[in-house]
């Protein structure tokens, strides 16, 4: 049976740790880079020695967030002298990618999460499903707990907020969420720089991705489903990155009658990221778990391996047949 641990264990055993691992998933976005920053920054405080870690590029615009410099590069962080893995906004396992191995290695497990449907794979777990974000459940706990809040880490946990609710639109925006952020108002985060780095920092190779996209997409089930693709050619012909793709497929459910946008892309040759939106009641995890993935009801993702066209073709088979089901 899923069960949540109370804050109350979640803080003694975090307290209790001296040499915390923090790991993020794989593709970081604003909420998982604000997480693992805004809990370094604590944590370090606190007189421990942590070992934070993004797995992947770290977005460009999001290195002007407090912390970036304790982030520890993957190849220099070894499996030994960690008493602790605190993993934040990972749904199972396997958003964890070849990070995963280090919790074989270490004693205790850490799992704070937002998604409906994670494993509870940790061996102490807090999930929120109805948390518009990861960083809005840390602040609920940062404050329950006591710690000492500052304006670096309010700028992280704001930056992770803001991002993850959709600029506090998306439908899992509740009261809570906006009485935690303005919690965080009481710090007095840079709204400045988070506006100027995150949503005016984009670079004209993302302009011409997104280009690219909108161009290809392509309208099935009378303007109900929306969907572009990328191959591994395609890619790199654009010279495109991880960071380069985030928030593109806001840009696909964003369209008149749109009820469930996706985007594929081919990050290495066979193996293909799948993201996926919905809107007006649309459920896209009933499609994402079909393929091992996972994420909210609005916004979810999945990742297959196999030939780039028969991937696309299998999961728009299973994406009409739920939306004509």
């Amino acid at each position: 049976m899923k069960k949540n641990n109370s804050f109350a264990e979640i803080n003694q055993v975090i307290e209790k740790s001296q040499f915390p691992l923090i790991l993020s998933h794989i593709l970081p976005d604003g909420d998982n880079i604000g997480s693992v920053l805004g809990m370094t920054l604590l944590l370090n405080a606190m007189g421990k020695k942590t070992t934070p870690i993004v797995n992947g590029t770290l977005p460009y615009y999001y290195r002007f967030l407090p912390g970036v410099e304790y982030l520890c590069p993957r190849e220099t962080v070894h499996h030994d002298g960690y008493d602790l893995v605190l993993a934040l906004d990972m749904s199972d396992h396997e958003r964890g990618g070849d990070l995963g191995d280090f919790w074989e290695t270490c004693p205790t497990v850490v799992n704070i999460d937002h998604h409906h449907t994670n494993t509870y794979f940790g061996d102490y777990n807090y999930v929120d499903g109805d948390a518009a974000s990861n960083t809005q459940i840390l602040t609920e706990m940062v404050l329950a707990w006591k710690w000492p809040l500052t304006k670096e880490v309010a700028e992280c946990f704001y930056t992770g907020m803001l991002t993850d609710s959709g600029n506090f639109t998306y439908p899992a925006t509740s009261s809570k969420t906006l009485r935690m952020a303005a919690e965080l108002m009481n710090y007095h985060p840079d709204l400045p720089a988070i506006r100027s780095n995150v949503f005016e920092n984009v670079t004209f190779r993302r302009k011409k991705i997104l280009g690219k996209v909108l161009t290809d997409a392509v309208a099935l089930c009378d303007g109900r489903l929306v969907y572009s693709s990328l191959n591994y050619k395609a890619c790199q012909s654009l010279s495109a990155e991880g960071p380069d793709f985030e928030g593109i497929i806001d840009h696909l459910i964003g369209i008149t009658d749109v009820e469930f946008a996706i985007f594929f892309r081919e990050m290495e040759k066979g193996v293909t990221k799948v993201g996926f939106r919905g809107r007006k009641g649309r459920d896209v995890t009933m499609v994402a778990t079909q393929f091992g993935g996972g994420g909210h009801k609005a916004a979810g993702g999945c990742t297959l391996e196999g030939n780039f066209s028969d991937c696309v073709d299998t999961v728009l088979k299973a994406a009409i047949a739920y939306l004509e089901g």
